[in-house]
């Protein structure tokens, strides 16, 4: 079995408990290289299912273990096959309603603004003028799981993105005339409160679990909760394939 196998499989919508008990019991040749796992999470891969490829190319998952587990429901879906939520996902708490959300890297646009008098600008684009994931919860929660080197301060941020009439998303980055600024700009970061959760059973090795919340209520718009695994690469990057930051979309209806 190989990396374009299981992409096939994903695409035809075959049930991710039986891919990943063929990925179990297959003899395999799954590269596993960055491009290969770039490849991989472009194609829509889930991110249990990527692990197991790896263990499997490592020989750490042997043929013959016992079958996995159909699909969770989704108030679990984000808790791995030992329990455990996976740092590459985060909750969202909508209420009593818990929905794993899936990240994805953003296409950065650089533009002259002012006809260049007004220095440059880059942005963080995201495809689509809404995200797939919907709420009416102005005060929603998301379960993220921080590395434990790392002030949850300085490693999640929510962002409210500006929507334009070319089917795009965007939030400013970083620009400037005389000198160059990164971050995202603040008028539209949204100010958070970060609780370390009680129960860490479900942290993975590493990471502390924190419940991020809004400080106030979010407007009717688009956002998304934003990881800086890139800034922090060398402690994520067993959970992330892309070199950037990690975007998890989501949008606030009326």
């Amino acid at each position: 079995m190989t990396n374009e196998d299981v992409i096939k499989m994903v695409g035809a919508k075959v049930d991710q408990g039986v891919i990943m008990t063929a990925v179990r019991n297959s003899e395999s040749k799954f590269d596993i290289s960055s491009d290969g796992l770039i490849a991989l999470s472009k194609a829509g891969v889930p991110s249990e299912l990527i692990d197991l490829m790896i263990q499997r190319a490592s020989g750490h998952a042997q043929a013959g273990n016992p079958p996995a587990q159909p699909a969770a429901p989704a108030s679990t879906a984000a808790v791995s096959n030992d329990n455990r939520q996976s740092p590459s996902e985060v909750l969202l708490l909508d209420g009593s309603r818990t929905v794993s959300m899936r990240y994805i890297t953003p296409q950065v646009r650089t533009a002259a603004r002012a006809f260049g008098l007004g220095g440059m600008a880059t942005y963080s684009v995201l495809s689509g003028s809404s995200a797939a994931t919907r709420i009416q919860n102005s005060r929603p929660s998301f379960l993220v799981s921080v590395p434990e080197q790392a002030q949850p301060e300085s490693y999640v941020t929510i962002a409210n993105f500006a929507v334009r009439r070319n089917d795009t998303r965007e939030v400013l980055i970083g620009g400037g005339y005389m000198s160059y600024s990164s971050g995202i700009t603040r008028d539209r970061v949204v100010p958070c409160s970060a609780e370390k959760i009680p129960d860490q059973s479900r942290a993975q090795k590493g990471f502390i679990l924190y419940k991020v919340t809004p400080k106030r209520d979010l407007k009717p718009g688009e956002y998304a909760v934003i990881l800086y695994t890139g800034e922090m690469a060398q402690m994520v990057s067993a959970w992330f394939s892309g070199s950037g930051n990690s975007y998890f979309d989501f949008g606030v209806d009326p």
